[in-house]
């Protein structure tokens, strides 16, 4: 098979008919994933000591960044934020670790500021990157057409829910984040409202959104089921404008005979290689997830013919 290195946000033309989109720009950060593993008794001797040794450099990697001054109280900081959530990446993704940062290093009021800050900015950034697509939408005021947007979290939370951005769940987490900016930043004599609970709370339901809005990864409807390790978007989702702003340009439009390769020279990033040969034929979803489990599709055949 011929390969041929290929970027993100590839645009789709009439020869990718046999191809989907993978998410391969994500932001996460698992490990309190690793340090939550519980190493069980019954387990082999070498998997209990690969385990050990995984958790053991991730806690050290943890110290070596937050630094060991106070590291005891750091270290429950940053386990009590759970992982950093799934996303595509987005313009809220490096002020997301800079809020984490804060919360893990005990500064409790920076980091509820800055969550509640960056979920607000976080606002604006969808509802202007999709009011293009949404202009003759009935949730989409004369504001929001202009870009004169409004500062009140209540109106862009619901055009973001008119639109089918945000779901009944995530609107009620959008709106109790917004009660506890209002409680953060205007006097209020209950210390407790600027104190770690409340910093806490801010950043977890700032997480949630994040993952619930910007998910790399999942099933139907807008990933195709049944592939194991890896997501692609359905030909539906296509059409969807969140997709095609923000999903699109973080994907690589790959055919099932594509690979990945960890980029060395730019951690976190990855080299895309693809068959360039690969059929043009239209495949359904399902057949494409075929071609990823290693079930020839017609096209397969075809081209091996």
């Amino acid at each position: 098979m011929a390969e041929q290195a290929t970027q993100p946000g590839s645009l789709r033309g009439p020869e990718d008919g046999g191809r989907r989109y993978r998410p391969v720009r994500v932001d996460f950060d698992t490990r309190n994933v690793v340090l939550d593993i519980e190493i069980q008794a019954d387990w082999d001797a070498e998997i209990k000591a690969m385990w050990q040794e995984n958790k053991a450099r991730v806690g050290a990697d943890l110290l070596a960044e937050l630094g060991p001054f106070d590291g005891d109280a750091k270290m429950a900081n940053y386990r009590a934020m759970g992982p950093a959530p799934w996303s595509v990446v987005f313009e809220h993704s490096a002020l997301l670790r800079q809020v984490r940062s804060s919360f893990a290093h005990g500064d409790f009021y920076p980091a509820l500021v800055g969550a509640c800050a960056l979920g607000e900015r976080l606002l604006h950034q969808l509802v202007l990157a999709l009011r293009k697509d949404f202009a003759n939408h009935p949730a989409t005021t004369k504001r929001v057409r202009a870009g004169n947007l409004s500062t009140e979290w209540g109106t862009l939370i619901g055009v973001l829910q008119g639109w089918d951005i945000l779901d009944e769940q995530v609107a009620g987490i959008y709106c109790e984040l917004e009660s506890r900016r209002h409680a953060a930043v205007h006097f209020n004599p209950d210390a407790s409202a600027a104190g770690r609970d409340s910093a806490l709370a801010a950043l977890l339901a700032l997480q949630e959104i994040v993952e619930n809005v910007f998910e790399p990864h999942g099933g139907p409807p807008r990933y195709i089921g049944n592939i194991d390790g890896a997501s692609y978007l359905t030909l539906e989702a296509e059409r969807e404008p969140l997709v095609q702003r923000i999903f699109i340009p973080n994907c690589a439009l790959v055919s099932p005979a594509h690979r990945l390769e960890a980029d060395e020279s730019a951690p976190g990033e990855w080299r895309i290689y693809d068959d360039p040969d690969y059929p043009d034929d239209l495949l359904t979803d399902e057949q494409f997830a075929e071609g990823i489990r290693g079930i020839p599709t017609e096209q397969d055949a075809a081209a091996a013919g």
